[in-house]
């Protein structure tokens, strides 16, 4: 029984690695310079979501800032600037 579970819950991460591998292959050196839409259609085509992966690095950079802000830390501007692009 725990196998089973373990395996139903590893499905769906395995599922993200595939879809990964399949935009690694879509992305090659130079695509870096790809602006916001280019970038947006290229996560669409290798069958992501491109709003739902802005939703989750928007909350992980929430997150980050703070913990950098609990620490003391200073939080780096290119953060704060990925946040407020990101806003919903």
């Amino acid at each position: 029984m725990k196998n089973e579970q373990s395996q139903i819950q590893q499905q769906p991460s395995r599922l993200f690695e595939m879809k990964t591998l399949r935009l690694a292959t879509l992305l090659s050196e130079g695509d870096e310079g790809l602006d916001r839409d280019g970038l947006r259609l290229a996560l669409d085509s290798a069958g992501f979501d491109s709003a739902v992966l802005t939703a989750r690095f928007h909350a992980a950079a929430l997150r980050l800032v703070e913990d950098l802000r609990s620490q003391g830390e200073t939080v780096p501007l290119s953060l704060e600037q990925a946040i407020a692009r990101t806003s919903p």
